[in-house]
């Protein structure tokens, strides 16, 4: 049976992960009724793949390379239905995601799974062989009742207020989210302004909860491959930077403060950012792991709020 909602992913090269994505969707009860899928690159032979079980809506770049921002507007915009949900190609998505989803998903609200991240050959099998296994050794199938009475961290609280997702990381909502469509235009979309590494999922739904939006977490369980949790991610310093700038200049704070402090720390930009702007001190050296010193005094000015409300934002880069 379908359902009335829109699925949207992006793929640029990882074809075995789109391929691996639409399986577990055709094993959905419900199924969505259309999968939109952006591709960020030229066409490849599986751009015109088809399903039984759904529709299958190809989007092309008419440009070399499309960015992980345009790309997802492109997508939510382009699909049909007023219920939307975005999946990261390289999600492994409960069979009753659909369900789930609808079942909560109201206007003016996000509603987002919890997400187990595991070591990328942990999650080359089924959904349900991989939650046997972490049950195993102490996470719960996503579709498991018997939640603990006790909350952990692996868990996510019965009790917990959902209002403002104060209980998530923002570059986890994004890995599976719903959202009506009306209410992601009403957001302007991910920010097409933000280039290269990080903070767009920081600042989207930032941005849902500035507009009042309520942000929920399923308990139902994504797994997706382990991401490295850069405390500190040098290469991609210049980008992290700008797009840090941008949004103080947005929201009036600095996200994922720990990631800047970090760069502190390591003499990468100055201590007292968070009272004169950020400035690059040292770059780092691709090749070699090391830093030298920028080509030009590269500064980011800041413009200081009255307030910098750290407690709204809790996340990692």
């Amino acid at each position: 049976m379908r359902s009335p909602i829109s699925a949207v992913t992006i793929v640029k090269n990882r074809t075995e992960k789109l391929c691996n994505l639409i399986a577990q969707l055709e094993k959905c009860a419900p199924v969505p009724d259309e999968l939109v899928i952006v591709w960020m690159a030229p066409p490849s032979d599986l751009s015109l793949m088809k399903s039984d079980k759904f529709d299958i809506v190809h989007k092309f770049t008419t440009q070399q390379a499309l960015p992980i921002a345009k790309a997802r507007n492109k997508g939510m915009l382009a699909a049909k239905h007023q219920n939307l949900v975005y999946l990261n190609v390289d999600a492994v998505i409960s069979p009753s995601l659909f369900r789930d989803g609808l079942l909560a998903l109201k206007d003016k609200t996000v509603v987002f799974t919890s997400v187990v991240f595991l070591p990328h050959e942990r999650c080359n099998k089924s959904y349900s062989q991989i939650a046997k296994d972490e049950r195993q050794v102490g996470f719960l199938s996503s579709n498991d009742d018997t939640l603990p009475n006790d909350d952990n961290n692996e868990i996510p609280s019965r009790d917990k207020e959902s209002t403002h997702g104060k209980l998530s990381d923002d570059s986890i909502c994004s890995t599976v989210f719903f959202i009506r469509k009306t209410d992601f235009q009403k957001t302007g979309g991910f920010d097409e302004g933000y280039t290269g590494f990080g903070l767009n999922d920081e600042d989207f739904f930032t941005n849902c909860r500035a507009l009042g939006f309520t942000l929920e977490q399923l308990p139902t369980r994504t797994f997706a491959p382990h991401r490295p949790n850069y405390q500190c991610p040098v290469h991609h310093l210049l980008d992290f930077v700008n797009n840090a700038q941008r949004f103080y200049s947005k929201w009036g704070y600095y996200p994922c403060v720990n990631v800047l402090f970090a760069y502190a720390n390591e003499g990468y930009i100055n201590a007292d950012f968070e009272d004169v702007g950020i400035k690059v001190k040292l770059l780092p050296d691709e090749d070699e792991n090391v830093v030298t010193e920028p080509a030009n005094d590269v500064t980011f000015t800041s413009f200081q709020a009255e307030h910098n409300p750290k407690d709204i934002l809790s996340s990692t880069a």
